[in-house]
């Protein structure tokens, strides 16, 4: 049957009263009401309902006027039921229930809220069941069309009750719930409250297919009864959704990312040290099968080629934000072990130091090599991959000229820093001389050959070894004293939060288990004064010991934390070792004089190797500079002081001359300078050569004058929340050149190792397991684990 398209739109009935609707309807015009039946709720049709496939179609547009009947003209003439298809086969499709091209959404649902009627139990016999005491019946004009849980609000279908007491038996939310009634029925603004949460998503976006919500709601009631066909929740796409967005967008959301499943697995093993196999483990394979039946688990070797893949990835963009730098990197280098086995093999690790761009603090592992592997046995190098490791790819040499080469840093080298296991290492020097010949380093290789600060707090502890030997026996009589009393664990453990220590692992390095135990002792002793915990003469010993621990402890949570310092803050730290020791050097006990005595040749060792990378950064603080450490070491050091401050002033001006001639240009200047040695009589020479020279001279005196107005300028004001970062950052137009300069100085690191490993005695360890894996394999995660924290 045709139709004329263009009847008129304003034909569709609203705001009808409930006895004048019928009448009134049955005089419209619009033949497309032969194909349609209108539904009413209130006295006002709200919908059609085609009569083929049962689709319900808005009537009602913006602020309750008519939205016309194109929409149903065209549903009639693209409706596959009258074509003799079935309609419970166009439900199984991805197109949703009802489809609306004018009306959004909004215009839709908030209105049809409020003709949702909630059953009173006690007026509907049909529903006396016990199992309505835990859900709620949901009526549209006056059809049962679900069940809401009173206690997880989850809706169900209303067709039979077995379901309804399975989910009763297994909510979780029902255990300590009560339900409230009033006269048999379930408060209303409540149960509103929940239909308009569970409807929320699809009011508040567009793209959520509101099919899914409607079969959740209607789902079971695919029997042949028209009354249940006829149920259907009206759910409108986006406006912006296309056509084919529409009819595949259910798919598309349930669509799995196999690879990006991958990826995040991968990130999830080498975050937390997991072993590659984990992937193989029948347990895991169900526990990802039970998420997802479509997902396939990767093996092992997929692991390690993602891991690798990824790596790869993190390396190349690290690169690029290097090379398109033109700071300075400062290294540190530091020996790893494979966690909880025999050191049969250690790795070198090599950190950058860097200030970005955006003065920031950053630091990167960018090498992890073999350092040192001990002879191999035959069951070892079946087992360990790493165990056949080439001759050429090991120590400190090799790993560290490779990732020079690998990460181009042969013009960008700074300063590095290591700790005495690499420092003693043969090939070490080696690699200073190949540098120093390359012109790679600054200020004649001067700041190339720093000690790690807690390696050399270890160093200067062990002078003290006996001493603290003989504060071991009387700690292990305090413990037997502590296990024999009614000591609990719980005032131990109020002790050790009132000491504000960390208690120290299996592992710790032992003078710290000593300067923990300490601490507790003397804690006891305030609260219980009795010679029989600690004598006079015991106390002489114990007291300066502590305290000079807790100084080195301190230290080195500052200076090896896991939070990045600025290089300013060392020498300060430094300090303090050094004052520690010389107030304990006039202790009365002889004994202890004496050891304090020891530890501080040890640390003038130190000093004397040092102050001049400790003391730059200072000078670069815009709230010390030069007259701080003119201050500080004539205090210490009286008339030789002079020396010293003259030795921090001309090797700050030397490296400054260096960042006023850029690398590059020092280089061409020396070509040149070697070319002219070889030509003959002077026939060839440049004429204008004393022009040139007298011009980068002149040019040389204003940049120097850029570090004389600094030093000359007035000191900043001391506060706590000063940050120097950002003062050099908004003062690099005053000081163009120096702020570069301090860019590459404050990012000297102070130690090779950080956070808990830095008290450790087996320092920075890998999982176990993947020890086992090639080098290669072991460096992508590594450092990909550093990257991505």
């Amino acid at each position: 049957m045709e139709y004329d398209e263009h009847d008129s739109d304003d034909d569709m009935p609203l705001g009808l009263d409930s006895d004048g609707a019928a009448s009134r309807f049955r005089k419209k015009r619009s033949k497309v009401w032969e194909e349609y039946t209108p539904i009413y709720i209130n006295g006002v049709i709200q919908s059609a309902e085609c009569r083929y496939c049962h689709t319900l179609m808005s009537c009602k547009g913006a602020e309750g006027r008519s939205n016309g009947t194109s929409h149903l003209w065209r549903h009639h003439k693209n409706c596959r039921a009258k074509e003799g298809v079935d309609p419970s086969e166009l439900q199984d499709t991805s197109i949703p229930y009802g489809v609306n091209d004018i009306d959004p959404l909004n215009m839709i649902l908030p209105e049809s809220l409020d003709d949702i009627n909630y059953g009173n139990l006690s007026e509907n016999s049909k529903y006396r069941s016990k199992v309505w005491m835990d859900f709620t019946p949901v009526y549209v004009e006056g059809r049962i069309q679900g069940a809401d849980c009173v206690h997880c609000h989850k809706r169900f279908s209303a067709e039979g009750r077995s379901h309804l007491n399975r989910h009763t038996q297994t909510c979780s939310a029902r255990v300590g719930t009560s339900v409230n009634y009033q006269k048999g029925g379930v408060f209303l603004s409540s149960v509103q409250s929940r239909v308009k949460d569970e409807l929320s998503p699809a009011l508040t976006n567009g793209k959520v297919q509101i099919a899914e919500y409607a079969s959740r709601l209607l789902k079971g009631n695919s029997s042949g009864d028209e009354t249940h066909q006829n149920q259907h929740i009206l759910a409108l796409p986006a406006d912006n959704m296309s056509p084919a967005e529409r009819s595949n967008s259910s798919a598309h959301t349930r669509k799995l990312d196999q690879e990006a499943s991958y990826q995040d697995l991968t990130r999830m093993i080498v975050m937390h040290g997991y072993p590659l196999s984990i992937v193989e483990h029948e347990e895991m394979k169900r526990f990802a099968k039970g998420l997802n039946p479509l997902f396939n688990m990767a093996s092992s070797l997929d692991m390690e080629e993602y891991s690798t893949l990824l790596f790869q990835k993190e390396k190349s963009d690290l690169k690029e934000k290097i090379a398109l730098s033109s700071r300075r990197l400062s290294l540190s280098a530091s020996v790893w072990v494979p966690q909880g086995a025999e050191p049969t093999i250690k790795y070198l690790c090599l950190t950058a130091h860097f200030i970005d761009a955006d003065w920031k603090l950053q630091r990167r592992i960018i090498k992890f090599g073999v350092f040192r592997s001990s002879p191999s046995d035959l069951e070892r190098m079946i087992h360990h991959k790493e165990a056949c490791v080439l001759e050429s790819d090991i120590g400190t040499y090799n790993v560290i000229w490779e990732a020079i080469r690998d990460w181009n840093l042969d013009r960008k080298l700074f300063c590095l820093t290591s700790v005495s296991e690499i420092r003693n290492d043969e090939s070490f020097s080696k690699l200073k001389d190949m540098l120093m010949q390359r012109n790679c380093l600054t200020i004649r290789g001067q700041l190339y050959n720093i000690a790690c600060v807690d390696d050399v707090l270890d160093s200067i502890v062990s002078k003290g070894q006996h001493m603290l030997y003989v504060v071991g026996d009387l700690l292990d009589r305090f413990i037997q004293a502590c296990a024999s009393s009614s000591l609990t664990q719980q005032q131990l453990l109020e002790v050790v939060t009132h000491v504000g220590l960390k208690c120290p692992h299996e592992d710790t390095k032992w003078w710290h288990k000593i300067y923990f135990r300490l601490e507790v002792l003397l804690h006891f002793k305030k609260a219980v004064p009795s010679e029989e915990l600690m004598t006079v003469e015991e106390m002489k010993i114990v007291e300066p010991i502590c305290r000079i621990l807790r100084v080195f402890y301190r230290v080195i949570e500052v200076t090896s934390g896991s939070v990045c310092l600025t290089a300013n803050m060392y020498f300060h730290e430094v300090w303090k070792v050094r004052t520690i020791l010389q107030e304990e050097a006039s202790t009365e006990h002889s004994d202890v004089a004496s050891m304090v005595r020891e530890m501080q040749d040890a640390f003038n060792e130190y000093w004397q190797n040092s102050y001049l990378w400790l003391s730059v950064p200072i000078v670069l603080d815009p709230r010390f500079k030069i007259t701080f450490i003119d201050f500080r070491l004539k205090r210490a050091f009286g008339a030789d002081a002079a020396k010293y401050v003259n030795d921090v002033t001309e090797i700050t001006r030397e490296l400054f001359h260096e960042y006023c001639t850029p690398m590059d240009q020092s280089n061409i200047q020396t070509s040149n300078c070697q070319t002219h040695d070889v030509e003959i009589d002077g026939f060839d020479s440049d004429s204008l050569e004393d022009w040139d020279q007298h011009l980068t001279a002149q040019t040389r005196n204003q940049l120097l004058s850029e570090l004389d107005n600094y030093l000359e300028d007035g000191l900043v004001p001391r506060k706590d929340d000063f940050d120097i970062l950002n003062w050099w950052m908004s003062h690099s137009a005053k000081y163009p050149t120096l702020s570069s300069m301090a860019q590459d100085v404050l990012a000297m690191p102070s130690s090779a190792v950080h956070g808990q490993a830095a008290f450790s005695s087996g320092g920075p360890v890998i999982p176990k397991q993947w020890s086992r894996l090639n080098i290669k394999t072991i460096e992508a995660l590594v450092c990909t684990r550093d990257w991505t924290r």
